[in-house]
């Protein structure tokens, strides 16, 4: 088979060309870059538009269109693959992306032409999901809080949950969204042992129960957990699964972690929340404008854990991702 492999900023060329050397799947191949001399910056906004644009966010058009039309397998990260692309590409019978979401590619197009596409939600699935028990055990034990006070010179002995303060395992855990990720923050929250809940509407509740946790519904999940992380895929203009009602159903102890999409929460219901102490705390690692104003006011309030976007910014989640698709490709083909 022929493929043209496009990387871009945070997965450059040569490591499509690395893993496409040692493939015994594909015959020929030539790799171009697009955007990879991006700032990274400029290059969160390019992502932020295709994930609210979709394939159309930008026109690729030149010698990368002109490849992508002679292939039987395209392969790229962020790189959008149009209608027109896939509609003009005669031969082509794959689309590969190194993303977890498939927003740059043209779907109703590859399933009106017969074309297998194939993501990976698990790039940075272990990433994200470390990040998140980090981000749990930072927000529930004050290390940053208490880590900016030593800092400036404080001793600091109270918090706002000290009078609450528990361990893990005496917590119940509300994990919304039961893919990829969500499963692997509950392999890792196992040897914790607390209670874990799960909501997804999707999901098989027999597979949920099979990994020790229970299948609940969202406004249970909401009232009964002392945590509350979200790892389900939502899209710009989709409503939040956290907004003004959820805020009112959790507990006043409970704890909120977003290391999924900003729009999955309410920004300006969190900043009640937290501000009225509606509930206990939060740790926010997404947020709808990135770069964050240095006025934004959440960063004002001493009950958040707020960090730029690092959820996924490991070294393996973009080196080892072409190697993972070429692995589903050729699982595919077997």
């Amino acid at each position: 088979m022929k493929c043209v492999a496009v990387g871009d900023m945070m997965i450059p060329s040569i490591y499509f060309r690395r893993e496409l050397e040692k493939s015994s799947i594909i015959d020929e191949f030539i790799c171009k870059s697009w955007k990879e001399n991006s700032s990274k910056d400029d290059f969160r906004e390019v992502i932020r538009k295709i994930e609210t644009q979709g394939a159309s966010a930008f026109e690729v058009e030149g010698e990368i269109a002109d490849l992508m039309k002679k292939a039987d397998v395209i392969f790229v990260h962020q790189c959008p693959v149009s209608k027109e692309v896939i509609k003009e590409a005669e031969n082509l019978k794959y689309i590969l992306s190194c993303r977890g979401g498939v927003e740059n590619i043209d779907m109703e197009a590859a399933k009106e032409k017969g074309v297998k596409v194939i993501n990976c939600p698990a790039h940075n699935a272990y990433a994200v999901a470390e990040y998140t028990i980090g981000m749990i055990l930072n927000e529930l034990r004050n290390i940053t809080r208490s880590c900016t006070a030593l800092k400036s010179g404080e001793w600091r002995e109270k918090y706002q949950n000290s009078e609450t303060l528990t361990e893990v395992r005496s917590q119940t855990i509300g994990i919304i969204g039961f893919g990829t990720i969500g499963r692997l923050v509950i392999e890792r929250l196992k040897g914790f042992h607390p209670t874990i809940l799960v909501h997804d509407p999707f999901a098989d509740e027999d597979e949920i129960r099979e990994e020790g946790c229970k299948p609940v519904t969202k406004e249970e999940l909401i009232k009964q957990s002392d945590i509350i992380t979200i790892h389900a895929r939502i899209k710009a203009g989709d409503p939040p699964i956290i907004g003004k009602e959820e805020f009112d159903q959790m507990k006043d102890t409970a704890y909120l972690i977003n290391t999924a999409r900003a729009v999955a929460v309410d920004m300006k219901e969190l900043y009640r929340a937290l501000s009225e102490h509606k509930i206990m705390g939060a740790a926010i690692d997404v947020f709808p404008t990135e770069p964050i104003s240095k006025d934004e006011p959440l960063l004002k309030l001493d009950n958040i854990t707020v960090t730029n976007h690092q959820g996924g910014a490991t070294v393996e989640s973009y080196v080892k991702a072409p190697e993972m698709v070429l692995d589903m490709l050729k699982h595919s083909l077997e």
